[in-house]
């Protein structure tokens, strides 16, 4: 089958996942084509789109504009001989639809922190299928009206290649990925927390992948010298090595869409601290990969969704936790029978079932 995959193309989760997405296709057996979104004009990387490293792949169409037109859509579903084109994230419902009119079955998935009811009908319209990578998506779509079929998201191998070979020790340094620093990341709660645990031998590494002069952030760092900003867009090997350096990730947030680095740190081996809030409970099981921490619900998100702050005392509690003797060894082991649960080949077999059905 000749597959087109739009998204993002560069080291944001959309990117990641229909990166990742496309090599699952190719495995399978299918003709992948890629049309690569550029950010918006304004954006703090304007119409970006990555051609180095992992993101130099042959088969790229770049996208004039960041909202891609009908005529654009559906010339770059007749150049290619579109049987299928995937949709991570595009509210471009009429170019999505002009393609669909064409002939081309258009299946489509939405980070639900952002997929509202006003959104239903003319996605409906667009997509013949509109499918979930984690179960609160796809109850938040059958609340909306919408049958979605669930692909199970799981541990790309090239992500196990950067795991150590060996993990042993107790828990010093704490990553935490800030990606783009947005209103979904408690950093004033992480660091509060971070500041109440003793220890002159612990570090919090905090990597944001765009430097942004955040108050919060230099207080943090001002308050606490254990706390090290690394605020730049590395290339996946650095960042992968940056990540695999630490011991535990602590990751809670307001809320997620899929939330790929808590499939990076199960990869890499480190135990995960968040909040108990999905989806992060989905991957982080309490007291066996990972600690989950009380949310207090403060406000929604841009679709309705509830928004959740982690409980600052949690954390707290959680880091002094993972300190205790055996504790990590513990949290290890989960990690590892997490790694059977997150295969990859189920995430394969998911979505050759999705095409075929």
């Amino acid at each position: 089958m000749r597959v087109g995959i739009c998204a993002y193309w560069f080291n944001r989760g959309q990117g990641v996942v229909a990166r990742q997405l496309r090599s699952a296709l190719d495995e399978l057996g299918h003709e992948t084509f890629v049309l690569a979104r550029p950010t918006r004009a304004g954006n703090i990387r304007p119409s970006f789109i990555d051609h180095s490293g992992v993101w130099d792949q042959p088969q790229i169409t770049e996208a004039s504009q960041y909202r891609i037109t009908p005529q654009e859509t559906v010339a770059w579903g007749n150049e290619h001989g579109l049987d299928l084109a995937l949709f991570d994230q595009n509210y471009e419902f009429e170019a999505i639809q002009a393609l669909r009119d064409t002939g081309v079955r258009t299946v489509g998935r939405f980070v639900w922190e952002q997929f509202s009811a006003a959104h239903v009908e003319p996605a409906k319209l667009a997509f013949e299928t509109i499918y979930s990578l984690t179960a609160c998506e796809r109850e938040r779509y059958a609340d909306l009206g919408i049958d979605s079929p669930r692909v199970h998201w799981g541990l790309h191998p090239e992500l196990l290649a950067y795991a150590p070979p060996d993990r042993s020790g107790g828990a010093r340094t704490f990553f935490y990925p800030a990606g783009f620093l947005s209103k979904r990341k408690p950093l004033p709660q992480i660091l509060k927390a971070f500041r109440r645990v003793g220890g002159e031998d612990l570090t919090l590494v905090v990597k944001g992948q765009v430097e942004r002069e955040l108050k919060t952030l230099r207080r943090g760092v001002d308050r606490d010298s254990r706390v090290v900003v690394r605020l730049e867009d590395l290339p996946m090997e650095q960042h992968m090595s940056l990540f695999a350096a630490a011991d535990v990730c602590l990751a809670p947030s307001r809320w997620e869409g899929l939330g790929l680095h808590l499939y990076e740190a199960m990869a890499l081996g480190l135990p995960v601290i968040c909040n108990d809030n999905p989806p992060m409970n989905e991957i982080v099981r309490h007291g066996v990969n990972g600690l989950l921490v009380r949310g207090h619900r403060r406000g929604r998100a841009n679709s309705g969704i509830p928004a959740y702050l982690p409980s600052v005392r949690g954390l707290s509690r959680a880091i002094e936790s993972v300190r205790e003797p055996g504790r990590m060894d513990e949290l290890r082991a989960g990690v590892a029978e997490a790694r059977e649960r997150l295969d990859w080949e189920r995430t394969k077999a998911d979505y050759a079932r999705l095409l075929e059905s």
